[in-house]
Parts: structure tokens; sequence; C-alpha cells
């Protein structure tokens, strides 16, 4: 090797264990957020009564969703909250199938006021509900969701007790994962979720969900309603309230189920939208990102959405280079020496000390330990799945599909689709 290919090879070396230390760093961080917060995490929701029931809005926003609109509204009725507190809006977005046909079927129901309209995107549906609505807290539920039902009252609960509360989002678990995709999800969503419960007392939650996120009515009145926002208006809207220092608190016993993608291309399509989304609504409220102003979603969260993807997909170009790097250089010494000989014998007594690979023994034990406290969060215990395998093993392969492509379009202004 020449000394030009040393010196580009210390320079990407460089980059890499910069761009650990920022992983590594924050996995700590969130380990010691989490043990700080242990003792204020409860177990699953008592069913406890209230001393005020806010009367509430949940707005089911429906385009081409007649499969599943029918349960997402029964499990809705079968919330424990006093019926007369409780109305249910179903917009539908001009929907092309039997969607509105279906929903017929709550139209003699107190609790439920039909309404339709041109296509428009599920933001100017949400928005109609909104309009509509008198009452003190106003939330989305996606209409191929599905609550708990004490949902509702776990978030009542958490705005009684917190009036600087401003919204309130749900724990998000997979419902009733069967592909293998979908049980990789399950952890992922499981992950995600212990982290968002992590950034709730810090103030640094950047997304409000469309699985029944609750607002107080207070909040449209003060910055406006939903608007189109790169597919991810979910996110522009948190982003916004932050923008104006309205707190956002994760309600982590207000459990939700959400379908998920069951293939790798409706997978990719979901992600996609995700990512890229993600990426323009950081840029678009970049002048947060470092500022001390905006604490640690300013500091962290910001910073982490944006310049996460490039990481993640520098690490895995880093890893993937080496590898096939690797199998090249074994090729050549099978060819030159012969199969039996090029491999390599196991040792029970040799245990690799190179700096790496003491870095990916902790990266892995810091992630199971996130793993193992976001499943013990979301289903009460821990125990072992099939669902964590197929996380470990398959997330870092498939994820890099998405991100590839949305930094290609955020590169070159070419936006998504919602499906």
């Amino acid at each position: 090797m020449g000394p030009f290919y040393i010196m580009i090879e210390a320079f990407f070396n460089g980059i890499l264990y910069a761009f650990l230390f920022v992983t590594l760093y924050l996995e700590v961080f969130f380990l010691i957020t989490f043990f700080e917060e242990r003792g204020n995490i409860k177990g699953k929701p008592k069913n406890a009564k209230l001393s005020y029931y806010p009367s509430t809005t949940i707005i089911v926003p429906c385009w081409n969703e007649e499969s599943t609109v029918a349960g997402t509204v029964h499990s809705l009725l079968r919330l424990n909250y006093p019926k007369n507190k409780l109305n249910i809006f179903i917009v539908d977005d001009g929907s092309t199938d039997h969607t509105w046909e279906v929903v017929q079927k709550f139209a003699n129901n107190p609790q439920i006021t039909l309404m339709r309209k041109e296509n428009g995107g599920k933001h100017t549906a949400v928005n109609l509900g909104i309009e509509e609505s008198t009452s003190e807290l106003i939330g989305c539920l996606d209409a191929d969701s599905f609550v708990e039902k004490n949902a509702l009252l776990e978030i009542a609960r958490a705005f009684n007790e917190d009036k600087t509360m401003m919204a309130a989002t749900p724990m998000l678990v997979v419902h009733e994962p069967k592909t293998i995709l979908q049980k990789m999800q399950k952890t992922e969503y499981h992950t995600g979720a212990f982290l968002k419960r992590l950034l709730s007392p810090l103030d640094a939650i950047n997304v409000t969900p469309g699985p029944f996120s609750i607002f107080r009515r207070e909040v449209f009145e003060k910055i406006g309603l939903y608007k189109k926002a790169h597919n991810t208006e979910d996110m522009e809207f948190a982003l916004r309230m932050q923008a104006h220092h309205m707190r956002i608190r994760n309600v982590h016993t207000a459990h939700i189920h959400t379908s998920t993608p069951e293939t790798l291309y409706k997978l990719y399509r979901q992600r996609l939208r995700w990512a890229y989304g993600t990426m323009k609504n950081t840029l678009d409220y970049r002048f947060m990102i470092f500022r001390r102003e905006y604490g640690i979603l300013g500091m962290i969260t910001l910073p982490l959405s944006f310049f996460g993807v490039f990481i993640f997909l520098y690490n895995f170009g880093f890893i993937v280079f080496h590898a096939t790097q690797k199998l090249i250089e074994k090729s050549i010494e099978i060819s030159t020496t012969g199969f039996s000989f090029a491999m390599p014998r196991f040792d029970s007594f040799f245990f690799n000390t190179d700096f790496m690979a003491i870095l990916s023994y902790v990266f892995l034990g810091l992630g199971l330990v996130i793993i193992w406290n976001g499943v013990k969060l979301a289903e009460g215990r821990f125990r072992p799945t099939t669902s964590i395998f197929y996380f470990l093993v398959l997330y870092g392969m498939v994820a890099p599909l998405w991100f590839t492509r949305a930094v290609w379009n955020v590169a070159f202004s070419r936006g998504t689709k919602w499906r």
C-alpha cells in the first residue's frame, strides 16, 4: 500500500470514529436519562377514575380505509370514558372505495358525526374536524389504528396533572404482526417508544403521530391548523409547537395499536416518506438547531434527525466496503492455498481485543439494554422473541434502501407520495 492509500484510509477511519463517538455518546445519554427517570415510569394503566373528564373530540380521517375503519371506530366506542364527554368525527377525504358506505352503520350513533369532502390530503380532513369541534381536547386517530380502552383516560389524567402540557403522544405498538418485516417493526416500535418516553421530560419530542396524539384546543387557536408539510404534517406541527415553546408530553401508559406495512415495498414507501419528511421539516426549522433556548430538542433531537441519516449510511457503507474487501482477500487466499488452509480455526481461548471489536461489543450491549427496556415498557415484562432477532439482523440491511433514496430526494428536491 502506498502512502496516499494509507492517508485516505486514515481519513475515512477518522470520520468513522467521530460518528461512532457521537452514536456512543447518544446511547449513554439516553441510558443515563432512563436511570434518572426510572422512578417516574409507571406500569400499565390502573383504570382509576378521574376527578375531571375534559370534553374530547377524536377525528378519524379516512381515505380508502374500507377494511379497517369500522374496527378503528369500534375501538373508540369501547373507550373507558364518559359517552357525553366524547365525540367522534369520521371524515371521508374523497375515498374511491366503499369507505363511505361502511361508516354509514354509525350514522345513528349520537357520539359520531359523519363528514365527507373532496380529496385534499389527510391534513385537510383533520383541519375540517378541528374547525367543527368545540371540545377542550382534540385528537386524531388514523383509520388503521386501534385504541386500548384506557388510552384516553390515561391521556386525560396527564392533562389534569400537568396544566402546562399542550399535547400528549401515546405509546405506539404494532397491531398483530404476522410477517417477518412486521415482527421486525414490532421491536423497532418498542425501541422508539422507549426513546420517546425519555425525550418527554426533556421537552425534546419532535413528532405528534397521527395515531391518537391529543391537543388542547388553545394550541390550534394560537398557532393555527395543520398545513401541507412534505406528507409528514404531524412532525411539522410538533416542531411548530416547540418553536412556540408549547410542551409535548409522552403518555406511555396510553397504548395504541397501529397497522404496519407487511411487504418490503410498502415499508420502503412509508419509510421513504418518513425519512424525507423528517429531513425536510428539520431543514424548514433549522433556526432551532444548536440553539440553547430550544434545549435538548435543538441540541440533540433535531441535529440527530438530519445528520443521523448520514451517520447511519456512512457506517453501513464502511461495513459493506470492508466486508467486501475481506471477502475478496479470502477468495484470493483460498485460490492460492486451498480451502482447508484458508478457513479460520476456532480457538476457545481467543478473544478479539481489536479496538473496533471492543467498540462493537459495547454498541451491541448498549443497544440490547435499550431494546430490553423498550420491550419491558411496552409489554410490562421482557421476554426473548423472534421479533428482536429479526430487528437485529434485518433492520440494518433494509433501512439503507429508504435512507439513501431520501437523501437523493432531498438533494434534488424530489418529493414523495403518501402511498
